[in-house]
């Protein structure tokens, strides 16, 4: 493992894995892969909380939210190509949407603000519910919708441009929205609730079709978009196919296991592999809080609520599970290969590889010399360099 000593407040891999951005106080560091050799250094007007590429790996977003600034660096021109200030409300958050707009929250959710760079203009949409996300974009940010709560009842807008296409009552399809996910093809529009979901056409907004679940909690789409997985309590996941109209194609849960799976326990640092354990098999299935795919679609990961536990599914059937020492915190799949990592609030990061054994690996130290106990864990696409963060600080090292 070759580590390099990123100790800093912020950083980010650009979505092309060319580039990595990091932050200390309020200087902007990039390095170009390996990260190892020369960089460009810049300084923002004040201390970088958080750090954005766009989709071209060419502009960086960084936000100042404590004293209320945004501001985009131009990697290509090497320069602060805007400066954006927030008015009597202060901003929340802000992220990229396609390559040239960024969308503001304005503080107590009174607005969101669609900013384009190119045009130097803005669009307020005012009134969202206060859930997030509250609005979904398609690829290249020309299409939206929004959740809005107006006089007690709920609707969805579907907007393009600056142009209000249409108004649907979402209350009257799921009642209240708890969310909204789009697929990564931009064709379909999930809404929920935790005890309905309906699926929408991105582009008209009709509806496809929709189910009643009980205490659902979260869904993830398949990066093919064939895909849709819905956790719910007591463990179980419902999964959705876009080729069935989206009926259910499939259920997944633990406690009602039947064939053989591999089960690894963790203990003083190593894994065993072992037969599983009766906390395992006799201990009452929560909700599930977390689903992740492979970047194939093949294999999707699972933890519920507060547990120890991860699964393993490889479509119709659970192949792994493993018994970690602390609550799962955090769990990525690479983006080119059949490979999962997980974070718990250890020194220790769970590798789950296709075709091999799974195995824990220490994580590197501070320079200071003390240990990141990790709780959040980023891929560069490039399949072998990591971000690891313990909420504060962030080291990058190569695998």
């Amino acid at each position: 493992m070759n580590v390099l000593p990123l100790d800093y407040d912020a950083c980010a891999f650009s979505t092309d894995g060319r580039y990595v951005a990091s932050a200390v106080y309020n200087r902007l560091i990039i390095k170009t892969q390996p990260f190892a050799g020369p960089h460009v250094v810049a300084t923002a007007s004040y201390a970088i909380d958080s750090l954005r590429w766009n989709v071209t790996s060419d502009l960086i977003l960084c936000t100042q939210l404590s004293r209320g600034v945004v501001q985009v660096y131009d990697v290509h021109a090497d320069k602060w190509i805007r400066t954006i200030r927030c008015g009597y409300f202060k901003f929340v958050a802000a992220e990229w949407i396609g390559r040239d707009n960024i969308l503001l929250t304005l503080e107590f959710h009174m607005a969101l603000a669609v900013f384009n760079l190119s045009k130097n203009s803005i669009v307020y949409i005012e009134i969202p519910k206060p859930i997030w996300p509250c609005a979904v974009f398609d690829s290249n940010g020309t299409h939206m919708f929004v959740v809005s709560k107006i006089n007690g009842y709920e609707k969805l807008l579907m907007m393009s441009s600056r142009s209000l296409d249409r108004v649907i009552y979402i209350q009257d399809i799921i009642g209240p929205c708890n969310g909204l996910n789009k697929s990564p093809d931009n064709r379909f529009l999930c809404v929920f609730n935790d005890k309905k979901l309906a699926i929408l056409d991105f582009l008209s907004g009709n509806v496809i079709g929709s189910i009643e679940c009980f205490s659902l909690n979260t869904v993830s789409w398949a990066p093919n978009s064939k895909y849709l997985a819905l956790g719910c309590s007591l463990g179980n996941i419902v999964i959705l196919t876009s080729s069935n109209e989206f009926n259910v194609e499939f259920k997944l849960s633990r406690s009602s296991l039947s064939e053989e799976y591999d089960f690894f326990v963790e203990s003083d640092r190593v894994l065993i592999k072992t037969n599983a354990s009766k906390t395992f098999i006799n201990s009452i299935s929560t909700k599930i809080s977390f689903i992740a795919w492979s970047f194939d679609s093949s294999y999707l990961s699972t933890y519920e609520v507060d547990s120890t536990f991860l699964c393993i599914w490889e479509k119709y059937r659970l192949i792994c599970a493993v018994e970690l020492s602390k609550k799962i915190k955090k769990m990525q799949w690479c983006r080119v290969e059949n490979k999962l990592s997980v974070v718990y609030g250890t020194d220790l990061i769970f590798f789950w590889t296709e075709g091999q054994n799974p195995k824990l690996q220490t994580s590197p130290k501070l320079i200071d010399g003390t240990c990141l106990l990790v709780s959040n864990i980023s891929w560069s696409i490039n399949n072998r360099d990591m971000i690891l963060s313990d909420g504060k600080k962030f080291l990058l090292f190569t695998t």
